[in-house]
C-alpha cells in the first residue's frame, strides 16, 4: 500500500511572518496531522517536521533510529570540506552521536552542576543589580538590549575567564550563529574564533581557574586533549548554551507575565511563585522550536507516516508543548499545571547542558526586576514586537517596557 507524503511546504513555518505568529500556525497545520514536510532554509533540502509531544519525544530520545552525524548513515559518502568556520558549526558535541557525543559532554558536564550553578549565584546576583543600577534613572528601556542580552553574555565571559572589553565584540554573533543564513552564521563563528584564539594560546602557556583553562587541559577518557578545532566548537557552543537560550527564557518570561492577568501579583506576593511560573513559560512559550535536525538511519514510521534511510527531521519543541493530547488547554497559561512532560530543554542524551544555569539566571533576574519595579509595563503594543526570524530560537528581538 502506497502512502501519500504530506505536500512539501504547504504550510510556511520559516518566513519571519510565520515565525511572528507561530503558534497559531502550528494549531493549523496541527488539525492536518502531527508531521509535515518543508524546506529547510539552510540546507535547501525537503525535512519533516514533527509537531506531536509523542513525535517529537521519540526523535529526541531514539538515538539508534534519528541520528545527528549523517557520515554515519548507510552509504554515506565522505562530505567535501566547507567554508572556514562551518566546522564550529558542525563539529560540537551536539552534532555527534554516542559514544562520541558521550566523549564530549563528560567534560562540560562539570561547568553546569548543581554545585558550580549554586557557586555562581552571587556572580549572577552582582551583575542582575548593576545593570538594574544602569537604568535606575531611565523610565523607559529595552529589556533585551539593557538586561537579558548582557547578563547571560556577562556571565559565560567570567566563567570562560574571557575580560568584559570582548563584551561588544559579542554583540550580535549568539543571534546571527543560529540564523537561517549561512553567511551570517561563518561571519559570527570565524569572529569568535579570531576573538578566543589568544585566550586558548594564553591557557595552554599558563593554566588558570576558569572553564576554558579547563577545557584546554581536560583530557577524555581516552586521555586526549581537545584539538584546536574541538576547542573552537565547545567554546562556540558553551557561548550559545549559556547565552541564547538564557536571553529568550527571560524575555519570554517578562512579555507572559507582562501579558497575562494576575502573575506579577502572584510572583510579587509568593516568592515561591517564580520557579513555577518560569517552568510554565518554558513549555507555554519556550526559548527555542526546532531542536537539531536529525537523519533516519534505518527505515521507520512515525504516527504511521513512512520514513526513509537519509530524511530528515526536525522536533518542534513548541508545538510539542502545546499539544493537547498531552497538556490540558494548552493555549492557556496556568502556573499550576503540571508541566513535567515539557520539551523545552529537549530530552534524552542531547538536551540542553546548560538548562540547570538559564533556571538560576531567571528566576534571580525576575525576582530582582519586578521588585525594583513592580510597575513594569510594556511600552508597544505586543503586536508590534518583532521577533527573531529563525527556525531554531524563539523570542523577540526587542522588548521595550517603561515603569516603576
Amino acid at each position: 500500500m502506497t502512502v501519500s507524503l504530506p505536500a512539501l511546504d504547504r504550510f510556511d513555518i520559516v518566513s519571519p511572518e510565520a515565525r511572528a505568529d507561530i503558534h497559531r500556525r502550528y494549531r493549523e497545520m496541527r488539525a492536518h496531522g502531527p508531521l509535515h514536510r518543508f524546506t529547510d532554509p539552510f540546507s535547501g533540502n525537503p525535512a519533516w517536521v514533527a509537531l506531536s509531544h509523542e513525535a517529537a519525544s521519540e526523535v529526541l530520545r531514539d538515538t539508534t533510529t534519528f541520528i545527528r552525524d549523517a557520515s554515519l548513515l548507510p552509504g554515506a559518502k565522505p562530505r567535501p570540506p566547507g567554508p572556514r568556520g562551518l566546522e564550529m558549526i558542525t563539529g560540537d558535541m551536539v552534532h555527534r552521536d554516542p559514544p562520541e557525543h558521550t566523549r564530549l559532554r563528560r567534560l562540560v558536564n562539570r561547568a553546569f552542576s548543581s554545585r558550580v550553578v549554586d557557586g555562581l549565584r552571587d556572580s549572577v546576583r552582582t551583575i542582575i543589580r548593576e545593570l538594574l543600577d544602569a537604568v535606575d534613572e531611565r523610565d523607559d528601556f529595552d529589556l533585551i538590549a539593557d538586561f537579558a542580552f548582557p547578563l547571560p553574555v556577562r556571565l559565560i565571559c567570567e566563567m570562560l575567564g574571557l575580560p568584559a572589553s570582548v563584551l561588544p565584540r559579542l554583540a550580535g554573533w549568539g543571534t546571527d550563529v543560529l540564523a537561517d543564513d549561512l553567511p551570517r552564521m561563518l561571519n559570527a563563528a570565524n569572529g569568535l574564533r579570531e576573538l578566543i584564539d589568544p585566550y586558548i594560546d594564553a591557557r595552554e602557556a599558563a593554566p588558570t581557574d576558569d572553564l576554558l583553562s579547563h577545557l584546554v587541559h581536560a583530557r577524555t577518557v581516552n586521555g586526549e586533549r581537545l584539538s584546536r578545532t574541538e576547542l573552537h566548537s565547545m567554546s562556540l557552543l558553551l557561548f550559545l548554551a549559556g547565552h541564547e537560550t538564557t536571553v529568550n527564557l527571560l524575555s519570554n518570561c517578562v512579555l507572559t507575565i507582562l501579558s497575562e492577568d494576575g502573575v506579577r501579583e502572584r510572583i510579587l506576593a509568593d516568592k515561591g511563585a517564580c520557579a513555577a511560573t518560569i517552568e510554565e513559560v518554558l513549555r507555554y512559550d519556550g526559548p527555542a522550536d526546532l531542536a537539531s535536525v536529525r537523519y533516519v538511519s534505518v527505515d521507520a514510521e512515525l504516527h504511521g507516516v513512512p520514513l526513509a534511510i537519509g530524511d530528515r527531521i526536525f522536533p518542534s519543541l513548541l508545538a510539542a508543548n502545546r499539544d493537547p493530547a498531552v497538556f490540558a488547554d494548552p493555549d492557556r497559561f496556568d502556573v499550576d499545571r503540571d508541566n513535567r512532560a515539557s520539551l523545552a530543554f529537549g530530552a534524552g542524551v542531547h538536551s540542553c547542558v546548560g538548562s540547570r544555569l538559564a533556571r538560576m539566571e531567571v528566576h534571580e533576574a525576575l525576582d530582582a526586576l519586578f521588585r525594583r519595579r513592580p510597575g513594569l509595563a510594556l511600552a508597544v503594543d505586543r503586536s508590534a514586537l518583532p521577533w527573531k526570524p529563525s527556525r531554531m530560537m524563539h523570542g523577540v528581538l526587542a522588548l521595550p517596557v517603561r515603569g516603576r
